[in-house]
Order: C-alpha cells, then sequence, then structure tokens
C-alpha cells in the first residue's frame, strides 16, 4: 500500500484534473502582480466580435528541426511559493533534456501553444494570474491577473485570441494576443473548468462546469450570437474533447481523484446532444490530445484517440496508463502503464513519440507511438501542464 502522507490527504480533497480546489481557495490572498504586467479588465457585460478568422494552419514537419517541450511544474505548496515551466528539447529522434526553469506564479498547471506557435500560456491556478511566454526567447513577457482560479485555457483558432476559465468565477476572460489586454469577458453565469474548439467552427467555444450543482454540465458559447446552448444529456462531465477526426466530443466524468468513474459520454457537435454511452471496465479515463492546447501536431493515424487513465480495477493508482483507443469501435485496444496519476500530452511528429506527464511521481514519460512503450522517462516534479513548439 502507498504511505499516505499529510499531501496526499490534501491530494485527496482535491477535485477535477486532480487539483480541484475546495471552496477555501475563494479566500486565499491574491499575489501582487508586477507593475510591469498587465491587470485584467473588471468583468462587464459587452458583445464578442463576430469570429470569421480562418484556423491557423499548424507549421510542417520539414519547417523545424528541434522540438521544445513546456511542462508545469507546479510546486512544493498549493497555496504559497511559485511554481516553474520546465522546458525540454529534442533534435530530431534524439533524447529530450532539461534546458531552462522559468519562474511563474502560484500553483502553475494547465498549459495552452497558440496555433501559429509563437506563445505558450501557463494558468497560474492559485495566484489567479495567466503567464504569456515566448517560446523561443524562453522568456515570460506578460503576467495578467485573471478570474479567481483559473484552469481551461485554450486559444482561438487563428491565435487572435486567449480565454481562460475560472473554477471561482461566473465570467471567462479574454486576452488579445500580443498585446495581451483584457478584452469585454465572456459573462457564462457558471464556473468553467475545460474547454474545446472545432477547428471549422471557431466561433463555438465548448465549456465544461464542474464547481456548480446545475443541470447540463456541457454548454457552448457561440461568440458570434452571445448565445449559449445547452448541451442535452451532458451530466456529470469532467473533460471534453473532439475525436482526431472532429465528429463527434467525448467526455470524461467525475474528475475527482477519490471517485474514480469509468464513464465517457459521446455528443454529436452539430446537433449538441448526446448520443451513446461508453464504459471502459476498470478504467478511469481523464484526458487526450487536444487540439489549440496541447501543442500544434497530432499523429497522422486518426483511428486511435489516446486517454490518460487513473486507476485499474486490479491495481488501483498503480495501475494507472495511457489508454490507445479505438475510437470507433468504442473500445480500448492497448495501454502503456505509467506512473501515478498521469495527465496531458503532447505529440513529437518528427520522433513519432507521445509525452504525457505523471504527476505524483513528477515525470514526463516519452512514449513511441509505433511501440506503445516508454523509451525514456524525464524528472519533473509535480508535472502537469505540457504542450510542444517545433522551432527551426
Amino acid at each position: 500500500m502507498l504511505r499516505i502522507t499529510a499531501l496526499a490527504i490534501v491530494w485527496a480533497l482535491i477535485a477535477a484534473c486532480g487539483q480541484h480546489a475546495q471552496d477555501r481557495v475563494q479566500t486565499t490572498p491574491q499575489l501582487t502582480v508586477p507593475p510591469s504586467f498587465v491587470p485584467a479588465a473588471p468583468a462587464a457585460t459587452a458583445p464578442a466580435p463576430v469570429i470569421t478568422a480562418a484556423p491557423t494552419r499548424a507549421p510542417e514537419q520539414k519547417l523545424f528541426s528541434k522540438l521544445r517541450v513546456f511542462v508545469a511544474a507546479e510546486g512544493a505548496s498549493y497555496y504559497s511559493g511559485n511554481g516553474e515551466l520546465w522546458v525540454l528539447e529534442t533534435t530530431g529522434t534524439s533524447n529530450l533534456e532539461v534546458i531552462a526553469k522559468i519562474p511563474l506564479g502560484t500553483w502553475p498547471h494547465n498549459i495552452s501553444v497558440s496555433p501559429d506557435g509563437k506563445w505558450v500560456a501557463v494558468a497560474n491556478r492559485t495566484s489567479h494570474q495567466v503567464s504569456i511566454v515566448d517560446p523561443a526567447a524562453l522568456k515570460e513577457v506578460s503576467r495578467v491577473a485573471v478570474g479567481k482560479q483559473p484552469h481551461g485555457i485554450i486559444w482561438a483558432p487563428d491565435s487572435s485570441v486567449l480565454y481562460v476559465g475560472a473554477e471561482h468565477d461566473n465570467f471567462i476572460t479574454r486576452l488579445e494576443a500580443g498585446t495581451w489586454k483584457t478584452l469585454p469577458p465572456l459573462q457564462v453565469g457558471v464556473k468553467q473548468h475545460t474547454f474545446a474548439i472545432h477547428p471549422e467552427r471557431p466561433h463555438e467555444l465548448w465549456f465544461s462546469v464542474t464547481m456548480d450543482r446545475v443541470a447540463d454540465h456541457l454548454r457552448v458559447y457561440d461568440l458570434n450570437t452571445n448565445k449559449i446552448t445547452h448541451v442535452k444529456g451532458a451530466v456529470d462531465v469532467h473533460d471534453m474533447y473532439f475525436t482526431p477526426d472532429y465528429s463527434e466530443v467525448w467526455s470524461s466524468s467525475s474528475g475527482f481523484l477519490d471517485k474514480p468513474s469509468d464513464r465517457m459520454l459521446v455528443y454529436d457537435p452539430v446537433e449538441k446532444a448526446a448520443k451513446a454511452e461508453i464504459r471502459l471496465p476498470g478504467r478511469y479515463p481523464f484526458h487526450t490530445l487536444k487540439a489549440f492546447q496541447d501543442g500544434l501536431y497530432r499523429p497522422k493515424d486518426e483511428s486511435i484517440m489516446l486517454l490518460s487513465s487513473h486507476y485499474s480495477a486490479a491495481k488501483g493508482r498503480d495501475g494507472s496508463a495511457l489508454l490507445w483507443v479505438d475510437w470507433k469501435q468504442r473500445k480500448v485496444i492497448d495501454e502503456t502503464p505509467l506512473g501515478i496519476q498521469p495527465f496531458h500530452m503532447t505529440y513529437d511528429p518528427i520522433g513519432e513519440r507521445v509525452m504525457i506527464t505523471s504527476n505524483v511521481d513528477g515525470q514526463v514519460n516519452v512514449i513511441d507511438w509505433n511501440t506503445r512503450k516508454i523509451v525514456q522517462k524525464i524528472a519533473v516534479p509535480r508535472a502537469h501542464g505540457i504542450v510542444s513548439v517545433g522551432l527551426p
């Protein structure tokens, strides 16, 4: 049995994505934002601009020779002390090496890279800020105060706007890329957890609701009309994501570490309604590769969807794994054993490798796409969010 420490007890009380804080986080004092950084505008109702721009195309593989991988190292304490953004680098098919550590705010958690590859954004969860990092220069260029306890973070497909959700506020912050000015926020009336966007419907911002006791845990904000659609049949939603071909939306359930769930719901993204329920017996699915968040590249094989899993019915938390799912057949076809609490992942198209974090044992696990075996482990303390950016 695992030795239970004080930290483990705290983590057992934390909710979705393994780090959901209870209401007491609302009383955590906010850190002072350095004067050189841009403050957030107050939440006020205002129309969002009409979205017409086409998605930014990801660079072709031949345009870069090295890949930089950015990992959120959450830090020693949930309530105090700064975290870091660890930077790993690989050339071609070489091993990844740590090349830099960039100081951030308190408890950096989720990360999102802009589709044009120019910016990496990090949600500093308990200092209520977002850090903007230049991935080429390896420096933080701005830190912006946002809603309380930022979590969900995703870019518009044309890289013009960053959307930041708040687990303890009822609005979504919008930041203008480049200037980092706060645009009028999106008033949604509920606390949000995660986001997803379809590349051909960039005006539809999907978001999950996990911190409010309300019906319809999955909703879509139309940026053209400012109307919100409640997705029919969506209950107990943790994270949501499009399948590799964008024909369906899947959602995982629970998100609480001490309440594993093997259930996933499948939705029609046009009708915005649940159409099927899937069970993955003995597993606890969490996250997958997500467009406009985890990296610029995706595997060529669209028949496989990767899911991080926190649990095995036979081995408990020691049975955590990366699941290889035939999403059309609705079944797990293979799994790669991982450390405790695997979360987010990103992809290296040149080396054909998946990099996935495991939080408790503090690792970035590098997995060969073809053999589905771990080929390298890099120690990163309390690793959570991860993204990749190709450079010349």
